[in-house]
């Protein structure tokens, strides 16, 4: 039977009308061809000549070109398509013939519909054949060249990862991001809107092919619904069209976005996003965007990390530095006899930073150990070398001040 997803196209050329409509109207139709017709061998050619049927039930006794002359074109024109011919009793020989021309089958008069039936689905077998042979190479093709594209996103993306995690500074963490989820979205435009800590407003912090609205607001606060609306769910939202009517995204102009928000130890501290003005985003670009803002919310929160000790560090080393010129200054001479409250004063000084420092020493221990999570290798090295200039700087405040059993 002909195949439900596909309509077998079936050309008849024949002489005689009544045989025409007996073929067509009794036999062909009724089985759920297509039909066509033609009377003459020259209007034939034209026809398959300009599209080409699956199946062909030719006339040898056709007038203009002759059964055998048409068979001859098709082969001029290497058309592959099956040809049943229709042969008089007695008269086998001439359909002998067409085989050598290339026919397929033949039907000798008179013939019953079921004949022409059984005739014409095997005549289809092969064509039907090679429909699914080249259907089933092209979805393989497509499940590779899937495979492939996709194997080639993650591996981008795992070095993006790992390279966006180690910065340390907020400005190439961001820029790294963007970057990332332009090269693996092929958006037009992508952003990056935090949260602020003081006002918890959104601030538009970096991005790439800005609307001008974002340029001119850059460093600002920002109102997008939509950003609102994923930062409170923790969930991505892909989306385009009408559908982002209701929502009216920031960038101007935006036709599909993927928004992802940024998550850090269950906090949404922003939002990732890219846009496009005329195409939309493939469904797996959600999960890419997802991941991307994983990686910037642990690079975010490491940054600021590594910026706040960076500049606690700084104010410690500058509180010793003029501990040290005070103690300079009044000659720490009070074991060789100098004056007491001058003495006084650098142990004064000394308590202050030492409790502190010690403070600060234990919970850098606490990130240098794992005890609050594994860091990046990058950001590991860091705090073990500012866990080692601040054990430095407690033991020179401790040759400058001997500890105080009571005042610890």
């Amino acid at each position: 039977m002909a195949e439900q997803t596909h309509k077998d196209r079936i050309l008849v050329i024949d002489r005689d009308p009544n045989e025409r409509a007996m073929l067509v109207e009794a036999a062909l139709e009724p089985f759920g061809y297509l039909v066509e017709v033609a009377e003459d061998g020259g209007t034939a050619l034209s026809m398959v000549l300009d599209a080409a049927p699956d199946a062909i039930i030719l006339d040898l006794n056709v007038e203009g070109l002759s059964g055998q002359d048409f068979l001859a074109a098709l082969n001029a024109q290497s058309l592959e398509v099956p040809v049943i011919v229709l042969a008089d009793r007695g008269k086998e020989s001439a359909a002998l013939d067409a085989f050598r021309l290339g026919a397929k089958d033949y039907v000798v008069r008179p013939f019953r519909e079921a004949e022409i039936i059984q005739v014409v689905e095997r005549a289809l077998m092969d064509g039907r054949l090679r429909r699914e042979r080249e259907t089933l190479v092209l979805e393989v093709q497509r499940a590779a060249d899937d495979a492939e594209r996709h194997l080639r996103e993650l591996k981008t993306l795992m070095s993006i990862g790992k390279s966006v995690t180690a910065l340390a500074q907020p400005a190439e963490t961001f820029d790294r991001a963007l970057r990332a989820a332009l090269q693996l979205t092929r958006a037009e435009s992508a952003g990056l809107f935090l949260r602020d800590a003081e006002t918890n407003q959104l601030i538009v912090r970096a991005g790439h092919n800005l609307s001008r609205n974002l340029i001119e607001q850059m460093g600002q606060p920002i109102e997008d619904a939509l950003a609102a609306l994923v930062m409170n769910s923790q969930e991505s939202y892909l989306g385009s069209g009408a559908g982002l009517d209701k929502f009216r995204p920031a960038q101007q102009g935006a036709y599909a976005v993927i928004y992802a928000p940024l998550v850090f130890q269950g906090q949404a501290i922003g939002v990732l996003w890219v846009a496009n003005t005329r195409l939309e985003f493939e469904p797996h670009m959600k999960d890419i965007m997802t991941a991307l803002a994983d990686y910037a919310a642990i690079a975010v929160a490491n940054a600021r990390l590594y910026s706040a000790m960076e500049r606690h560090s700084e104010q410690l080393q500058q509180q010793l530095e003029a501990a040290q010129t005070q103690a300079a200054e009044e000659g720490f001479g009070v074991a060789e006899g100098g004056d007491a409250a001058s003495g006084f004063g650098v142990a004064d000084l000394a308590r202050e930073l030492r409790r502190p420092l010690t403070e600060l020493l234990g919970n850098m221990n606490l990130f240098r150990t794992g005890e609050m999570g594994p860091l990046p290798a990058g950001l590991q090295a860091a705090v073990d070398v500012m866990h080692r200039q601040l054990d430095t700087l407690v033991r020179r405040i401790d040759e400058l001040s001997p500890p105080d059993d009571h005042a610890l």
